[in-house]
């Protein structure tokens, strides 16, 4: 998955962060995770979801999700998304996230409109044709 300048950062930041706090509280070693608990082990997401006062229900996957919407939103192509995502096929990114692409159909009936000022005969108008 490609990564942002700006998260490659706030990750190498937090990485350093880890580093001192694993040392600090006698982890052993610095968490694998981004989300830890107070002892660096996996963090419970259900527990983050009921403890963290002001969070909605979200669920990690949500992010995901939310990740692939926006970049379709900003005009990724479907195979770049099915890349970020790890899909093994190009059909489940586009049954999942098909309905997003910005203008799709109108882009379809429009191409229709102009291959038809293009091919005059396609319409039938064989004088406009010769």
């Amino acid at each position: 998955m490609d990564l942002s300048t700006q998260l490659g950062g706030t990750l190498r930041t937090l990485l350093t962060v880890r580093k001192a706090e694993a040392l600090k509280k006698g982890w052993g070693r610095v968490p694998d995770w981004v989300f830890c608990n107070e002892n660096g082990g996996r963090l419970d997401g259900d527990n983050l979801r009921h403890t963290k006062a002001g969070l909605r229900r979200v669920r990690f996957h949500d992010l995901r999700h939310t990740f692939a919407s926006l970049l379709i939103a900003q005009g990724e192509s479907l195979a770049y998304v099915r890349d970020q995502l790890g899909h093994a096929s190009i059909q489940l990114t586009v049954d999942t996230y098909g309905h997003l692409i910005p203008g799709a159909n109108r882009q379809a009936v429009d191409r229709l409109d102009d291959a038809t000022i293009r091919n005059p005969a396609a319409t039938g108008d064989i004088a406009a044709a010769q």
